[in-house]
C-alpha cells in the first residue's frame, strides 16, 4: 500500500554503501521505518541524505515482506536550519527526538505527539539563548508525560493522600509516581529532592500553562533531570540526550 505523509525526521542509520534506513514520525501512521535505495549516489530523487530533526512530505509504500517501508520520494518543507547553527538548540533538538522516538509506536496514529514535536523544533529553531532552548526542551518533556498519562501526583501525598505540608524542598517518589509526605518518604530508595520553585514550574508545565516570568535557568535544568528520572523509571532504560544537556553547560 503506497500513503504519502507529513513526517519528521527521527533517527538515520547507514544502509549499504548506497542506501539509508531512516525513521520517521507522522501523524497518520505513526512512527514508521523505511528505505531510503541509492540515496548516497549522486543521481537519486531524494536530493541527499536524510538529515535528522527535518520535516517533510514522504511518498512510501509498506511491503509485504519486511517491516521496512520503501521510500520513493522526500520533499522537505521545514530545514530547522536555525537549530544547526547553535550547539544548545541542536542539542536540544536531539533530546527531544530521543524522547519521541521513545514514546512513539508503529503503525499507531500519531497526531498529539507529532505535533508537539513540530511546536517544539520551532520554537528551539527560534530560541535567542540557551535557558529558552531548555525551557522549550522542559516543557516538551513535562508535555509528554502529560500526553502519555504517566502525570505525577503533585497535589497531595500519593502513599496516604495528606496534603503535602509547605517546605523548602519536596520529595518526589519515581516509583510511587508523585509526591510524599514527611512521614511517608523515609524508606522509599527512589526519592528525589525537589524544591519549591522546581515543583511549582513542574505543576505549571504539565498542566500546559506557561510560567508567569522567565524561571531561572537552574530551576528549569532541575525540572528537566527530575522528569528524566522519571521517564527513565517508567522505561527502564537510560535517555543519552539529556545527560549531554547537562554536559554542555
Amino acid at each position: 500500500m503506497r500513503y504519502q505523509a507529513d513526517a519528521i525526521v527521527l533517527r538515520r542509520i547507514p544502509f549499504s554503501e548506497s542506501s539509508q534506513i531512516v525513521h520517521l514520525l507522522t501523524a497518520r501512521e505513526g512512527r514508521v521505518a523505511c528505505l531510503a535505495r541509492g540515496i548516497y549516489r549522486d543521481k537519486t530523487a531524494f536530493g541527499g541524505a536524510f538529515d535528522l530533526a527535518t520535516r517533510g512530505r514522504v511518498d512510501a509504500s509498506r511491503r509485504r515482506s519486511t517491516d521496512l517501508d520503501l521510500v520513493h520520494s522526500f520533499t522537505v518543507t521545514r530545514a530547522y536550519r536555525g537549530l544547526r547553527r547553535s550547539l544548545d538548540r541542536w542539542l536540544a533538538a536531539a533530546y527531544v527526538l530521543e524522547l519521541a522516538a521513545s514514546f512513539s509506536w508503529p503503525r499507531d496514529r500519531q497526531t498529539e505527539l507529532f505535533l508537539l514535536l513540530a511546536a517544539t523544533l520551532d520554537g528551539l529553531e527560534g530560541a535567542p539563548e540557551r535557558a529558552v532552548a531548555r525551557l522549550w526542551a522542559t516543557s516538551f518533556v513535562a508535555r509528554l508525560i502529560e500526553c502519555a498519562g504517566f502525570r505525577p501526583a503533585l497535589d497531595a501525598c500519593v502513599a496516604c493522600g495528606s496534603a503535602a505540608a509547605a517546605s523548602p524542598r519536596a520529595a518526589l517518589s519515581l516509583a510511587r509516581g508523585g509526591l510524599l509526605c514527611r512521614r511517608c518518604a523515609p524508606g522509599d530508595r527512589s526519592v528525589r529532592s525537589c524544591s519549591a520553585p522546581v515543583l511549582d514550574l513542574l505543576v505549571r508545565l504539565l498542566a500546559g500553562r506557561a510560567p508567569p516570568a522567565a524561571p531561572a535557568a537552574q530551576s528549569v535544568d532541575e525540572a528537566r533531570r527530575l522528569l528524566d528520572a522519571y521517564l527513565e523509571y517508567r522505561l527502564e532504560s537510560r535517555l543519552c540526550s539529556g545527560r549531554l544537556l547537562d554536559l554542555a553547560r
